[in-house]
Order: C-alpha cells, then sequence, then structure tokens
C-alpha cells in the first residue's frame, strides 16, 4: 500500500519526484506557488496538484497534512522547506524532509538540531552532487557509479571503444567465454536509444553500457572491458560556487591528490584558500584558455568543471578532452542535454537536481523498495527491492517467471552474499534484489514482489 505524501514545490527535483513516486503508487498532493506549474502538474501527472504557499496552514489542510504519512518539501526556498516542516510536525506527519542548500546550516556547530525544526531527513543537493563526483573520481574509467546494498554492489557506466576486446560479441558468447567474470549488464546504452539486453545483443562501438557488479569484483570488469582504472592524483576544479566547494572540501581530505580551484570572484576565492588545507585555490577565469595552460591543463589527470554556467563546463570539459586529460566531469543541469554529453566525449555528467531526487528516493522507505535511482541520460532506473514469502518473484525460479519486457534482474543480496543471477536462480524471502527498468515495465515488475 502507497503512501500518502504532500511535495511542496514542483521545479525540476519535484516533478521528478512526484512522476517516480506515483508511478510507485503513492498518493501524491503537491503545493506551487507558480500557477503555470501546478496546472501542469495537475493536468499531465497523476497527482493532485494545489496552487499557492506551502506554508499556508489552510492549503495544507486542503492537501491533507493532517492524514499524511511523509511531508517533501523540495521549493527554492530553504526557510519554507524549514518552517513547512515544523508545522507538519505539529499535524503528527511521522516523516519530514526537507531540501536545503545553504551550507551554513550543516557546517557550524548549531545551537539547534534539524529534529528542533520539525526536519527529520536534511537532503544538501550540492553535498549529494559532490559525493557523486567524488565516486566519480574514484571509478576513474566509469561514466557513471551508483551504489547499492550497504555499498556492497555498485552499478557503474563505462564507454567502450574500438580497443574493446570484446567488441562484436554476443553477451551470451562473453558469459561463455570469461565463466569466472561475474557480472551483469543491465542497460546499453546506443546514441540515444536505452536497450534492455538480452544474450544474443552485441556489443558496438562507442555503446555505453551499465554493469552490475559486487563491488570488490568491478576493477577486474573495468579490465575486461579494456580499460585501465588509472589513479587521478592531479585534479583541476572551475568554479568554487556549492559544488566546487564541497567537491574540494570532500577531495580536499585526501593525502595524496594535488588539488587546484580556479574561480573568479576574488571574495569567494579568499574564503576558500582560508578554508582548505590542501587545495590551491586561484583566482581567474576558467575560460582562459592561457590561465588553463599556464596552471597545469596538460598534465591534469581529471578535470571537474562545476561552474554555474552549464554551457562553460561543457566547453572546458571538451577543450580538456582535446588536451588529453583523462577524465572529464561536467555539471549540467539541462535534462535536456544529458543524454548528449557521452556522444560528443564528456567522460561524466553530473545534475544536482536528479542527484537531490536520487538521494530523497533513497530515504524513503516502504515494505517492498528499499531505493530508486536514475542515471542521467538513461530512461531505465535501478529499483532495489525487498523479497517476501508471498512475494510472486519467489514461487519459482528466474527462467519460468514471465518477467516484464524491459526490465532485468542485476543482482541479489542474501545475507552477506552478493549473487548475479542466472535462468536457474530462485529469489528466497527477504533477498535485496537491484532490478534495472524501463519506467513502463515498473508497474508489472512492482506486481512481482
Amino acid at each position: 500500500m502507497g503512501l500518502n505524501i504532500v511535495l511542496l514545490g514542483l521545479g525540476q527535483v519535484g516533478s521528478h519526484l512526484a512522476k517516480v513516486l506515483s508511478r510507485e503508487n503513492h498518493d501524491i498532493v503537491a503545493i506551487d506557488s507558480d500557477p503555470g506549474r501546478s496546472r501542469e502538474a495537475d493536468e499531465n501527472l497523476d497527482i493532485k496538484a494545489l496552487h499557492g504557499q506551502g506554508c499556508d496552514p489552510r492549503l495544507l489542510e486542503e492537501a491533507g497534512i493532517a492524514q499524511a504519512d511523509m511531508l517533501i518539501a523540495v521549493t527554492g526556498n530553504d526557510e519554507l522547506n524549514v518552517l513547512a516542516c515544523g508545522m507538519a510536525a505539529r499535524y503528527g506527519v511521522k516523516q519530514k524532509i526537507a531540501r536545503i542548500r545553504n551550507p551554513g546550516y550543516f557546517h557550524r556547530p548549531p545551537r539547534f538540531t534539524f529534529a528542533d525544526w520539525g526536519v527529520d531527513l536534511a537532503i544538501h543537493p550540492e553535498l549529494e552532487t559532490a559525493r557523486e563526483i567524488v565516486l566519480l573520481i574514484k571509478r576513474s574509467a566509469a561514466t557513471d557509479v551508483l551504489e547499492f546494498a550497504d555499498n556492497r554492489v555498485q552499478l557503474i557506466g563505462i564507454r567502450i571503444d574500438a580497443t574493446c576486446p570484446l567488441l562484436h560479441k554476443t553477451l551470451e558468447a562473453i558469459g561463455r567465454e570469461f565463466p569466472d567474470k561475474v557480472f551483469r549488464v543491465v542497460a546499453i546504452l546506443r546514441g540515444l536509444v536505452t536497450i534492455s539486453p538480452a544474450g544474443s545483443d552485441i556489443l558496438l562501438n562507442r555503446d555505453q553500457l551499465f554493469i552490475v557488479a559486487a563491488s570488490a569484483d568491478i576493477p577486474a570488469i573495468i579490465a575486461l572491458m579494456g580499460k585501465s582504472e588509472e589513479k587521478l592524483q592531479q585534479i583541476m576544479i572551475l568554479g568554487g560556487g556549492r559544488v566546487g566547494r564541497a567537491t574540494a572540501g570532500l577531495l580536499d581530505q585526501e593525502k595524496d591528490l594535488a588539488i587546484k580551484l580556479i574561480d573568479s570572484d576574488i571574495d569567494r576565492t579568499q574564503t576558500l584558500a582560508d578554508e582548505m588545507k590542501r587545495t590551491l585555490v586561484i583566482h581567474g577565469d576558467g575560460r582562459d584558455f592561457n590561465l588553463l595552460a599556464t596552471e597545469g591543463i596538460l598534465e591534469t589527470d581529471a578535470l571537474i568543471s562545476v561552474t554555474d554556467d552549464e554551457e562553460t563546463n561543457i566547453l572546458t570539459s571538451l577543450l580538456a578532452k582535446h588536451f588529453g586529460v583523462t577524465k572529464t566531469i561536467a555539471l549540467v543541469n539541462r535534462r535536456e542535454y544529458l543524454s548528449l554529453m557521452a556522444p560528443i566525449g564528456v567522460n561524466a555528467a553530473v545534475n544536482t537536481n536528479l542527484v537531490t531526487s536520487n538521494a530523497i528516493l533513497r530515504l524513503i522507505r516502504r515494505k517492498d523498495v528499499v531505493s530508486l535511482a536514475t542515471l542521467p541520460g538513461l530512461d531505465s532506473q535501478a529499483v532495489e527491492y525487498i523479497a517476501h514469502a508471498d512475494s510472486r518473484i519467489t514461487r519459482k525460479q528466474l527462467t519460468r517467471i514471465d518477467f516484464p519486457r524491459g526490465a532485468i534482474v542485476g543482482a541479489i543480496t542474501r545475507g552477506d552474499q552478493v549473487i548475479i543471477p542466472i535462468g536457474g536462480t530462485r529469489i528466497q524471502a527477504d533477498d535485496h534484489v537491484i532490478v534495472f527498468s524501463l519506467p513502463q515495465a515498473l508497474p508489472d515488475v512492482d506486481k512481482l514482489f
């Protein structure tokens, strides 16, 4: 049975959450101060949308706050999000989630905790984005990284090229040839098309593969694809805004990295220079090619371009690839751009709105879904289910289950064991099962669990 959720804010994060959660059979009532957005959501999404301020008690009561299981506040105003959580607490709402972007709420020792304000879970979008960037730096060959089952299972994206030894082979043939390499290709991005693969699918040059495996096995699988996990030590960050600051703060804790951060705001660079222990902070324009050359772009292993201008992020990433930089990561918040990044040569793109949505979805618990995440530029979603004794999925071996077209079981965790399933595998009660699915297949997958 789904939850009753009141959602405040229908921007990119809110609208994505509304779409995903309504598909998960939750009852959503959304409130947005923009009449156009609330009207569009009411007409096009399977939710009820109201126009007005999310801290208006009469509107909250009209939205059913007294019967709500959860409040999710993702408006563009931190204070409104916090206030709404405090009001929801007075109505007895059990779980209150707020998006809070001001790092001051997180970094200064507070006299009051979030719980004092009625906030059960606070999401810091830029910090979540920074954590994803750090994962991408640590997995240098990957275009995407998601973690499941307490980090024991990883889903990674790898873009193969003409040097891949598995080129023009079917997935079935690869499995026979390398029986000791246990992994599952759960999706292939070919151009702009997402393919839910079968054993007969052939790997082609420039395919982007999405692979599920035990985290410990990922390096061997990357090597099998003809890639090397190079140690990225010389790091250059363009942009000292919230994402750049959070990323530099996390990387600054790594002793073996040499980090340079370039920002055009003199006051901000002075503040950052005082904050960072090992990072060299430089005042300058990251679009100045002469400056990049002077500061060692030719010797840089990874460029992280996270300025407030995504066209700048894309162009500087492409320039860095031209200069031979091993890995480029660009902050791209326009979702329509995401599917274009890999084809034009940007190694990885991060999207703060999508990262925020995924962080909130990971925090939402119901009987059978542990987490749900979307990857940038990909139509598919990764869902971690818990199987139960009365679930249809536990009644037969996988090969005998009519599994929905467009969905594939990537991995199973059973206690401390990670299982990459084959046709004869039978899912048991309490197994955690990671499924990769096209959106249209998800309702049928839900029924199996």
